[in-house]
């Protein structure tokens, strides 16, 4: 019995992370709505799947990219109980991701002009809105 229970306390477990790193570096990170942190940047995660990685920086278009976090041959149903508990030494996951963020590029004076008369009209409709309330 003491044998069995050495073996248990020597077990070890897997890590898995996701290494996201974005060009230009420094960007916000979130991982399946979870803020990691700014790039290059590691989320450690527990179930395999797809997450979805989404990255911001200002001056560059926001991106996303879903990211699928297959299993390894020892992470398959019957064979992840060997190396999550008997194997007495930790194993690392690694997964990664790169992602590359485009510059924002300049709106058009068109586009300008489009936007400066939906904010005007939204304007008039809150305050038609809000006089009438009172």
């Amino acid at each position: 019995m003491l044998p069995l229970l050495g073996l248990f306390l020597l077990a070890g477990c897997v890590e898995r992370r996701l290494h996201v790193r974005t060009d230009p570096p420094g960007a916000e990170v979130t991982v399946n709505g979870e803020r990691v942190g700014r790039s290059p940047t590691t989320w450690r995660f527990s179930h395999y799947g797809d997450a979805l990685v989404e990255v911001e920086k200002p001056g560059f278009e926001p991106a996303r990219q879903v990211v699928p976090l297959k299993a390894p041959w020892y992470q398959k149903p019957g064979v992840d109980f060997l190396s999550d508990v008997l194997v007495p030494a930790r194993i690392e996951d690694e997964h990664e991701v790169e992602i590359r963020l485009e510059p924002t590029r300049p709106l058009t004076e068109a586009e300008r002009e489009r936007g400066v008369a939906e904010m005007t009209r939204a304007a008039d409709k809150w305050r038609k809105e809000s006089e009438a309330s009172r």
